[in-house]
């Protein structure tokens, strides 16, 4: 199932808006927890190195834990001495967004 696919314009884009004083936020906020395993990079594409990595998000909130279990692939360039991201994909490994059906913070 496929989600999000954020560039950087777009990432520069979302973070402007929620850093703007009409961002809607949860109240109170969620508490999440992000694990990342399995990184592997995969090759090259120009001067995109590719690379992809598991991610299993928790998401607790009035007593629940909702788990969200996916992939991430990522477009990463070489700037200087560093790798930057280019792009992100979050790809998510559930048929459906349950019990909610929203997605309420960023992959």
């Amino acid at each position: 199932m496929f989600i999000i696919a954020d560039d950087a314009v777009r990432i520069r884009s979302r973070v402007k808006q929620l850093l703007g004083k009409s961002a809607w936020a949860e109240n109170p906020h969620s508490r999440t927890r992000r694990m990342i395993a399995n990184v592997r990079v995969l090759g090259a594409d120009g001067d995109n190195i590719l690379a992809t990595a598991n991610f299993v998000v928790y998401r607790m909130r009035y007593e629940s834990v909702d788990t969200y279990i996916g992939r991430y692939d990522y477009k990463l360039v070489r700037e200087g001495n560093a790798l930057k991201i280019r792009e992100r994909r979050a790809i998510l490994d559930i048929e459906a967004l349950r019990p909610h059906g929203k997605i309420s913070f960023i992959l």
